[in-house]
């Protein structure tokens, strides 16, 4: 029952990060997203995201992986996958204590909010023992 609860955590997180995945990579071509005043170049903002969404995708798929394969995850496999993805909700949260930079919209707090929830939670309940 730990295992079925975690997974149904971990694919509501997975979920709402790859929504959130496809809304940054978006601002991979978005010209409103281009840093106009950027001495190195306007489209550096745009890289930036690219680069985002691709890290955004490889913890989601450690996560779908981690879904696939719960009650027979490695150690080592669960803690790399936690590590990751605490670093990247880190990413949407510690921004806005430190700046005060947030997501533009509620939905997207939201959005973000139960991706945080339900990936974490998902990946605590299918910890493995360690060896």
């Amino acid at each position: 029952m730990k295992y079925l609860a975690g997974r149904i955590f971990l694919l509501l997180g997975v979920i709402c990060g790859l929504v959130s995945f496809w809304f940054t990579l978006e601002f991979t071509w978005n010209t409103d997203f281009q840093a106009t005043n950027l001495e190195i170049g306007p489209t550096h903002s745009n890289y930036h995201a690219f680069r985002e969404a691709l890290l955004a995708l490889a913890v989601n798929l450690l996560m779908i992986r981690a879904i696939l394969k719960a009650g027979g995850l490695k150690f080592e496999f669960w803690a790399t996958t936690m590590f990751m993805a605490a670093f990247y909700y880190a990413g949407w949260w510690l921004a806005w204590p430190i700046w005060g930079y947030h997501a533009p919209y509620l939905s997207a707090e939201v959005n973000h909010l139960v991706a945080t929830i339900g990936g974490l939670v998902g990946l605590l309940l299918v910890k493995p023992q360690a060896d």
